[in-house]
């Protein structure tokens, strides 16, 4: 059993971690002068970008609820890894939608 203490820091130190993350990604993924370019490729399929996103987040959430079922197949991405994404992408989107994106 944690204390409520320890959740807080626990939880305070996987969003730093998630922090750092979107820093790192983001500087492989997006453009300075659109953070979103990459998401809005999927509009060249018909593909909305905050459904892509969600498509992203879906993705992840099938690979965390593998992982719980199998965990010692992980073969280049743990299950902590792949939460730290999960979260990163539902980030994502809630910045898309609380910065008057297209709402497809």
């Amino acid at each position: 059993m944690i204390s409520r203490t320890t959740l807080v820091s626990d939880i305070k130190a996987t969003f730093e971690g998630c922090l750092a993350l979107i820093k790192t990604k983001g500087r492989d993924y997006a453009t300075t002068s659109d953070a979103f370019a990459n998401f809005r490729l999927s509009e060249m399929v018909g593909v909305s970008p905050q459904r892509a996103i969600l498509v992203r987040v879906a993705d992840k959430l099938a690979r965390v609820s593998n992982l719980l079922d199998k965990p010692n197949d992980v073969k280049d991405e743990t299950i902590i890894d792949t939460i730290i994404d999960t979260l990163n992408y539902l980030a994502i989107l809630k910045s898309w939608l609380e910065h008057g994106q297209d709402r497809n």
